[in-house]
């Protein structure tokens, strides 16, 4: 096989013109055979900076773009939940304010035999900002000992379709 010069792009920016190396000296990669491996690194290294300009290709680009819209739609998504729960809690915290009013109410009657014995369970309505609350307790006697009483409240309210409900179980003893 007949030797024939190879040419080499510069080896740094300062260059302009390309260099020739005779053919026992060029790169391995070149057909020929290899005296020194810094060449080859200095010969791969100023090819790549020939051909490529320094910044982003638009693949990658596009793939930041992908994995950042969908960091964002998980943040979104998270803020939605986020937004439904405070709602949620809101109602709730609301209507156990509710259910606590009454029930300040039965343990004032702990101190008083007539009231105590007339202690029954009730329902009762209730509409806070446009939020409707239905509260049954409901008594039960000698439970869960002799001469008390537990009541159980379950509380229920619907906001525009979306109904919940929370059980508060509350025990009265007499306390005369």
């Amino acid at each position: 096989m007949p030797s024939r010069p190879f040419t080499e792009f510069p080896a740094t920016s300062r260059e302009t013109s390309p260099k020739v190396i005779p053919a026992n000296v060029c790169p391995a990669w070149a057909g020929g055979p290899c005296q020194d491996t810094r060449e080859i690194r200095a010969t791969s290294c100023a090819l790549w900076e020939e051909k490529c300009a320094p910044g982003f290709t638009l693949i990658e680009v596009l793939m930041a773009t992908a994995i950042l819209a969908i960091g964002l739609m998980a943040v979104a998504s998270v803020i939605t939940w986020a937004c439904v729960q405070d709602v949620r809690a809101s109602h709730m915290s609301r209507g156990g304010f509710l259910v606590e009013e009454f029930l300040e109410t039965a343990t004032r009657a702990q101190y008083s035999a007539q009231a105590f014995n007339s202690l029954t369970g009730t329902t009762a309505n209730r509409l806070i900002e446009g939020v409707r609350y239905t509260m049954n307790c409901k008594l039960a006697e000698n439970t869960p000992v002799e001469r008390c009483k537990e009541m159980t409240c379950i509380l229920s309210w619907n906001n525009q379709g979306s109904s919940a409900s929370a059980r508060y179980v509350y025990v009265l003893s007499p306390k005369f």
